[in-house]
């Protein structure tokens, strides 16, 4: 009797910061004494593995350590270099990190932070839901009623006034009309200037450079992030064209490399382009622990969340491996 595969636990980051005594105290991040502690408890509960440990189990079909970790950062934020590179160097760990074309190249505000910066800095979510409302009549859209009515419920994380807003500005209406309705609701209620933000965000090519030299991976996350399974087949390989562009610039591996999809937005297209492209082993954000025996190109993330805190159990997924 053969024993079964073993799980791999990954788990997912974005922005990891001082966040209390920042200028967006609002902002959904991670706080980065959390950061250490959580870190503190998976080195202490599990066996946290750098990224050439799944790449090598992969191809050489080599097992895993039992109770594997394996961490993840999206996005590409400052954050990453600022305060999680060297946490990561001092305790001998790494990662894999995904930086989006747009925002590494091209120094742009990604529409994902766009949104989420104006959630950060507006008081009242139901305020800003009829804020939206309002524009979106302005340019012609006659019945929001139906909108709210499929898309005004709650998420995972967010209330249903937060998740209309995101879904609106992620993915439920046309491109060009939530890209100018989102553009329009940053500058009133975060700056003017995107390219500054977009220089204070985002790590820079030599960051990530300087990280990779330093034992740091990074893995494709598209072009201007969008949703890849609702991308049309010219989106789509534009978004994973600029995925191969980004690792170019910084001299990382497309072939056998890393993909995180962003929003977890994955297809059998999806997934069939980006092992077209190269890449072994694509991130979802599906909550769960992963058994190694399983598809590579949809891995499963638990979020920082999902992790125990002060005074927060663990989760039914990490239950799985304890």
């Amino acid at each position: 009797m053969t024993s079964p595969a073993p799980l791999l636990t990954t788990v997912m980051y974005h922005y990891v910061r001082p966040v209390a005594q920042s200028a967006f105290p609002r902002l959904k991040a991670l706080e980065l004494t959390d950061f250490t502690n959580q870190l503190n408890y998976l080195q202490a509960q599990y066996t946290v593995i750098g990224p050439h440990d799944l790449r090598r189990a992969l191809i050489d079909k080599r097992h895993l350590p039992a109770k594997s970790c394996l961490l993840t950062f999206d996005d590409g934020y400052s954050d990453h270099y600022q305060h999680v590179y060297p946490i990561l160097a001092q305790r001998g760990m790494s990662g894999i990190f995904f930086a989006p074309r747009c925002s590494l190249i091209d120094r742009c505000v990604l529409d994902v932070n766009k949104v989420q910066f104006t959630l950060a800095n507006h008081p009242d979510p139901d305020a800003l839901a009829g804020e939206l409302d309002t524009l979106l009549a302005a340019e012609g859209v006659t019945d929001t009623r139906a909108l709210r009515a499929k898309h005004f419920t709650p998420n995972r994380f967010d209330g249903p006034s937060v998740a209309y807003f995101k879904r609106l500005l992620q993915h439920a209406l046309p491109y060009d009309l939530r890209k100018f309705v989102t553009t329009q609701l940053f500058r009133r209620h975060v700056s003017a200037d995107e390219r500054d933000f977009a220089e204070q965000l985002y790590l820079t090519q030599d960051q990530a450079r300087e990280m990779r030299a330093g034992g740091m991976e990074f893995g494709g996350h598209g072009n201007l992030h969008l949703w890849h399974g609702e991308a049309t087949p010219d989106e789509l390989a534009q978004e994973i064209g600029g995925a191969c562009a980004a690792l170019a610039a910084i001299g990382a591996p497309v072939q056998d490399g890393f993909y995180s999809y962003p929003f977890g937005s994955e297809t059998d297209l999806v997934r069939t382009g980006i092992s077209n492209a190269g890449f072994r082993i694509g991130f979802t954000v599906k909550p769960d622990v992963w058994a190694t025996s399983a598809d590579p190109l949809r891995v499963a993330r638990l979020d920082t969340n999902d992790l125990p805190l002060q005074n927060r159990p663990n989760c039914q997924w990490l239950a799985k491996v304890e």
